[in-house]
């Protein structure tokens, strides 16, 4: 049976890679198959597991791009899929009919509700938790679900990689035990403030005494140096800093020694390429090998994309709906252009392809107060809750008469393109993304 449902398995692969589709429907036959399938599979020595509310897909990329350029043979669900179907695809790609897989190490991104169901078949050796916040409230529930479901998945033995920056983190190991927990962190810069710029924060008070936490500096949100003044609960020690960091270069600094590229200027692009490179530090990659690979890692335009159109600056940030935290830091982002005009593109054409509860509000989450800081020409809200949008905007403060709504981005094209002034930041989904560069793209010629 086990041959019969790899087989079956990989048919379906052939086949959706055809159609440019199949990231959990192989997973899904081979299981419908045989369900203890994915047990059967003999994994490679090595498995690595990234998961976390964002940012789990860009630092598992760049974590199996760096073994790959290093000469590893990588097994990885490069394909997006990181529900358990998904993970069962990734295993039988890499994978013969008897079941043992080609690679010198497995990188898989991991569902964080997904953890309690994966980790127990695939142990990782190393796991990667690049942060816990609000998301996909209809999902997901609390935050703090998300925590629990992610802590029973763990085991003493793993290795954890955290951001030390991040004291909601601190919870897993306050309350379990590991063998091993390694850090990373960035140090205060000139882009860090002494206030948060986010009324939306998921942790205030100290986990263990309940006394407020006080800040040395912020990075975002609740991120940044952090102490109790009642207790000894403080950010830890990390083993790798981001020392000096430069935006407009795309530079990073890790323990005053190390220059990193990074692949683009956005804060939690700087946060992703922390955790890959400690990740490959504690597994015995030369640190100057690990930051020249990165600086080489491929530009993944399906989150980021920076051209011109007639002489304007065009940046499109891929943000996940149902998470404010991604808006918020795109929102960041535009106080590194704090003096150019803009036009401001929002939207979405689906809240969610898991469910049809299109909850909404996590957009009360999101700090669109700062815009009021920015000159702006104009904000065209696009798709299926441009209205809502358009409500929430009113709501920040923002001046009415330069919030404009369109049914889809073919109806808001002309706008856009002809009747805006200044350069073009669209805080937009994945769904649109392609179809944006493409239209922007397109009108240039």
């Amino acid at each position: 049976m086990k041959k019969l449902s790899i087989l079956a398995g990989k048919s379906v692969l052939f086949l959706g890679d055809k159609m440019h589709r199949g990231s959990s429907l192989p997973g899904a036959v081979a299981l419908k198959l045989d369900k203890e399938l994915m047990k059967k599979i003999v994994l490679p020595k090595k498995v690595i597991a990234v998961t976390g509310s964002c940012g789990k897909g860009s630092t598992s990329k760049m974590i199996a791009e760096v073994y790959q350029k290093l000469g590893y043979k990588v097994a990885h669900n490069y394909r997006e899929g990181n529900l358990a179907y998904g993970v069962m695809t990734t295993l039988i790609e890499y994978s013969n009919l008897n079941g043992v897989m080609d690679a010198d190490v497995l990188v898989l991104e991991v569902d964080e509700r997904y953890t309690k169901l994966v980790f127990p078949i695939i142990k990782p050796d190393v796991v990667v938790i690049t942060n816990i916040s609000r998301d996909q409230p209809p999902r997901q529930g609390h935050f703090d679900l998300v925590l629990e479901d992610i802590k029973k998945a763990l085991t003493e033995d793993m290795h954890l990689i955290l951001n030390a920056d991040d004291p909601y983190l601190q919870k897993i190991v306050l309350d379990q035990k590991f063998k091993q927990v390694s850090y990373y962190s960035l140090e205060k810069n000139k882009y860090s403030t002494k206030t948060s710029l986010c009324g939306n924060l998921n942790m205030t008070h100290c986990p263990k005494c309940h006394q407020p936490l006080t800040y040395d500096y912020y990075q975002f949100e609740a991120i940044g140096a952090y102490h109790c003044s009642k207790c000894s609960f403080k950010t830890p020690k990390s083993i790798h800093h981001g020392t000096k960091m430069n935006y407009e270069k795309r530079e990073l600094t890790i323990d005053d020694t190390y220059q990193v590229t990074i692949p683009y200027d956005t804060l939690y692009c700087v946060y992703n390429t922390l955790a890959a490179f400690t990740t490959l530090s504690v597994e015995g990659i030369d640190p100057h090998q690990i930051s020249e690979a990165i600086s080489e890692s491929s530009y993944n335009k399906k989150n980021f994309n920076h051209y011109q159109y007639k002489s304007r600056e065009i940046y499109v940030l891929n943000t996940k709906n149902e998470n404010s935290s991604t808006f918020n830091h795109a929102l960041m982002f535009l106080n590194q252009h704090k003096k150019n005009l803009k036009t401001i593109v929002i939207g979405w054409d689906v809240i969610s392809l898991r469910y049809a509860y299109n909850d909404l509000s996590w957009l009360y989450d999101i700090d669109f107060e700062v815009l009021k800081k920015h000159d702006i020409d104009r904000i065209i809200c696009l798709g299926i809750n441009r209205y809502d949008l358009a409500t929430r905007l009113k709501y920040s403060g923002i001046d009415t008469k330069k919030i404009f709504v369109y049914e889809d981005l073919k109806k808001a094209q002309g706008s856009i393109q002809k009747r805006t002034k200044g350069d073009v930041y669209a805080i937009i989904n994945f769904n649109y993304m392609d179809d944006f560069n493409k239209m922007m793209k397109d009108g240039e010629k």
